[in-house]
């Protein structure tokens, strides 16, 4: 019997849910990648989770604690070892896929089957293009790493047989409906792994296209309550409802509009205003614009959603590729350098985000509070950290080169930063960039990637409580990264032995507590080496038109659009 779900609202709506009319995002910039392979930014998600369904997932609620617990989705039911779908030593999962599961592609209206399940694990270790998210897997599926290796050396007019044909030892499939996963050790993170949209079943056709392209952005197929009709990059995104969802099948998507459109391109400023007199529903990719936070907080206005989410934001990434970032003294100096105070009132104060002295926030259950370089009210220590250039051979100070997004409240943050640098000696030239560009142009492994020394960015978890993983090892992990190869999310492109030792140990630990405590010296080691200079633990804020019911933001913290509703439009 198939699990159901109950869907949670907020306590303040007692309207009965109303179906139909059209949700309108407005906001400055574009998706990362429509692909749910590759898309991984904050605001897509949302998108995503309209036209992408996984085995499991989560239910949509103001509740994180709820909104953190993994039910079915494709999925009959979620495995357990009491149900026999987990066996005894934890490195075995059974799936079996509902009924009434279908596709709707350019290609037509077909099943959705377990071997399109199969496929979609294997396009994360597309050679082409892989998958942020793919150290998951690669540490956790037995047999992935094989099966990436294999599709390395592929020649490229071979991919999509070679994928095809070659097998993970770790995924098998028997008829249309039953998956089986092996992982390589007990993994307690597992199923949160499964529910992540990087986990998308994959129809076939898929595999004549790189990942992420404009050709695959043509084909895009949907296996959710809605389908993208229209995507002009940088201007607009369309959603509509799709024909080959059955409601019946899906207990997480309550699919109340009938249409969701993105307008993009737009000043912060004129998406604020757009939203606040009613004539769009949603900020999208930006949020409330600073100067009108006071009087939005003072009156505790309903249309600002305040959300604690586990934000490592913002935090400066340090780049090891930089001959002058090379010298501990300096990447230490750099912590004592900012002000986090100035940080916290560009982004709202104390309301809306806490001062970060380390990687793992408050609600990681593997947190302990833990301040190598605190000082007093996280104003910074600017005689110090001169000091410490000093030593390093720096005694008129060094200039650095800083990328940051340009939209938002990025560049106040970024020039704060700067005037902070400046109190210890280190001047600054500022670049800012989209978010896309800062991704492919300064976080990119490519060869040609432009030059860079420190730059602001941010970190969101992947799922809530036994999260230590999705912090730790997607920006620090350097296992099995070879010579101008994929250091995915590991921006600053920084390695440590010990460090690796210490994942590897906590990933493979079958005891949470065990595990936590790895992580917690994993973390110790990295701000050993001053890797990263933590700045905020941000909480997320979101503003929306009075017209909005069930805004719901886990977990989709900008708002999952797939179960608010439209009163009286």
């Amino acid at each position: 019997m198939r699990e159901t779900t109950t869907r949670t609202a907020s306590s303040t709506e007692e309207q009965a849910p109303r179906r139909g009319g059209t949700l309108t995002l407005v906001g400055a910039g574009d998706v990362d990648y429509l692909d749910p392979a590759l898309a991984y930014h904050t605001a897509t998600r949302g998108i995503v989770r309209g036209y992408t369904r996984q085995l499991v997932g989560y239910v949509a609620s103001r509740n994180r604690a709820e909104a953190g617990k993994i039910v079915a989705d494709l999925a009959t039911e979620v495995p357990t070892v009491a149900n026999g779908r987990i066996s005894t030593d934890g490195t075995q999962y059974r799936f079996t896929l509902a009924e009434d599961l279908r596709w709707n592609t350019p290609w037509g209206i077909r099943p959705l089957v377990a071997g399109d399940v199969v496929r979609g694990i294997k396009r994360l270790a597309h050679p082409l293009a892989s998958s942020p998210g793919l150290a998951y897997y690669l540490s956790t599926i037995d047999g992935m790493t094989e099966f990436r290796d294999a599709m390395a050396d592929a020649p490229r007019d071979t991919i999509a047989e070679t994928m095809e044909h070659t097998e993970i030892r770790g995924v098998r499939v028997r008829g249309d409906r039953e998956i089986w996963f092996a992982t390589r050790y007990p993994t307690s993170d597992f199923l949160n792994m499964l529910a992540l949209p990087f986990a998308t079943p994959a129809p076939v056709e898929y595999l004549d296209f790189v990942p992420g392209s404009q050709e695959f952005n043509r084909v895009l197929a949907s296996n959710g309550p809605y389908q993208v009709v229209n995507y002009v990059p940088g201007e607009r995104i369309v959603l509509e409802r799709n024909p080959a969802w059955e409601p019946k099948s899906d207990s997480l998507r309550a699919a109340y509009v009938d249409s969701i459109v993105v307008r993009e391109g737009m000043s912060e400023r004129a998406a604020h205003d757009l939203v606040a007199t009613g004539a769009a529903d949603m900020l999208w990719d930006i949020q409330p614009l600073t100067e009108e936070l006071p009087p939005l907080l003072h009156g505790d206005d309903p249309r600002l959603e305040v959300c604690s989410a586990g934000l490592f934001s913002p935090y400066l990434v340090i780049n090891f590729a930089s001959p002058v970032m090379a010298g501990r003294e300096v990447r230490v100096a750099l912590q004592y350098a900012v002000d986090k105070a100035a940080v916290s009132r560009v982004w709202g104060g104390p309301r809306l985000n806490d001062i970060a002295d380390q990687i793992l926030p408050p609600l990681c259950t593997a947190h302990r509070e833990f301040r190598p370089y605190g000082t007093e009210g996280g104003r910074g220590d600017p005689e110090l950290a001169g000091k410490l250039l000093a030593d390093a051979g720096y005694p008129d100070g060094l200039t650095l080169r800083l990328v940051f997004r340009d939209r938002d409240i990025h560049p106040e943050t970024a020039e704060v930063v700067k005037a902070a640098l400046a109190r210890a000696g280190i001047r600054v030239e500022l670049v800012g960039v989209s978010i896309n560009e800062l991704f492919s142009d300064y976080f990119s492994t490519s060869v040609t990637q432009k030059s860079w020394d420190i730059a602001l960015t941010g970190w969101e978890p992947d799922w809530y409580g036994n999260n230590a993983r999705t912090y730790l090892q997607p920006l620090f992990d350097s296992r099995g990264v070879v010579e101008h190869g994929d250091w995915g999310s590991n921006f600053g492109r920084y390695r440590s032995a010990k460090v690796n030792e210490l994942l590897g140990a906590a990933l493979t630990s079958a005891d949470e507590a065990r595990a936590g405590e790895l992580f917690r010296r994993m973390e110790a080691e990295v701000l050993h080496d001053a890797a990263v200079v933590p700045i905020l633990f941000a909480h997320q804020y979101w503003f929306h038109a009075t017209t909005v019911r069930n805004w719901l933001p886990y977990p989709v913290l900008n708002g999952d659009p797939t179960n608010l509703w439209l009163d009286g439009k």
